[in-house]
C-alpha cells in the first residue's frame, strides 16, 4: 500500500511539472506571437518595391513638369538583379543616380521591408534633388497619402530635422509613419509601419 502511495505521489508531482513546463511553452509561444505581431512590415518585399520603384520615380519626374523625365528615369532605375540581403543583420540597400543616393531598409522575418529609407550624404544642390526625387518616390509606393502634399511634407520634415539635429521629425500618413532626422551618415528620410 505504501508503495502504491509513494508512486502516486512521485506521479502526481510529474503531471504538476508537466502541466507547469506545458505553460511555460504556452508563454513562449505567446511572446514570440506577440513579437512577431509587434514587427509591422509595410507589406512589400525589397524586389517589389525595386519595381515599383522603377516604375513610380518616372511618375514623379513627370508630375514635376521635367522637361528630362524620359532621360532621367533610367538613372534611378534599382537593378533588381543586384538586390540581396546581408546575411546577419537583414537590410537592403541599393544607389541609384548620378549623385549614387542610398536607399536602404531593414527586413522583418517574413523578409518583406520593415523600413524604407533614403540618406542625403552630400551638401550639393544635385544630390539635395536627388534625395528629395527618391524619397517621394518611396512615399508614393509605400504611403496612401495624397501625393500632391507628400513633397511639401518631406522638405518640411527634413527642414525641421536639419534644424533640430538630434531630433526626429515625424508624421502619420494613414497607417505609416514618415520621419527624417539627422544622424552621423547625414540626413535621413524614413518610412515605416506605425506600431
Amino acid at each position: 500500500m505504501q508503495y502504491r502511495i509513494a508512486n502516486l505521489g512521485s506521479l502526481i508531482a510529474m503531471l504538476l511539472a508537466l502541466t507547469a513546463l506545458g505553460a511555460c511553452d504556452r508563454s513562449v509561444d505567446e511572446k514570440l506571437a506577440a513579437q512577431a505581431a509587434a514587427e509591422k512590415s509595410l507589406a512589400i518585399s525589397p524586389t517589389l518595391f525595386s519595381t515599383k520603384f522603377n516604375r513610380t520615380v518616372r511618375d514623379v519626374l513627370d508630375d514635376r513638369k521635367d522637361e528630362n523625365a524620359a532621360h532621367m528615369a533610367p538613372l534611378y532605375v534599382i537593378d533588381v538583379t543586384q538586390l540581396h540581403k546581408d546575411g546577419e543583420k537583414h537590410i537592403f540597400q541599393t544607389q541609384v543616380g548620378p549623385a549614387q543616393t542610398s536607399i536602404m531598409g531593414t527586413l522583418a522575418k517574413n523578409g518583406d521591408l520593415k523600413t524604407i529609407g533614403v540618406l542625403l550624404t552630400s551638401r550639393t544642390e544635385g544630390a539635395r534633388e536627388e534625395f528629395y526625387l527618391c524619397a517621394e518616390t518611396a512615399s508614393r509606393i509605400v504611403t496612401d497619402g495624397d501625393k500632391k502634399k507628400l513633397p511639401d511634407l518631406i522638405r518640411r520634415l527634413t527642414s525641421n530635422a536639419l534644424n533640430n539635429p538630434g531630433q526626429r521629425m515625424t508624421a502619420a500618413v494613414g497607417e505609416k509613419l514618415l520621419s527624417a532626422e539627422v544622424i552621423q551618415q547625414g540626413l535621413m528620410f524614413q518610412i515605416e509601419q506605425q506600431q
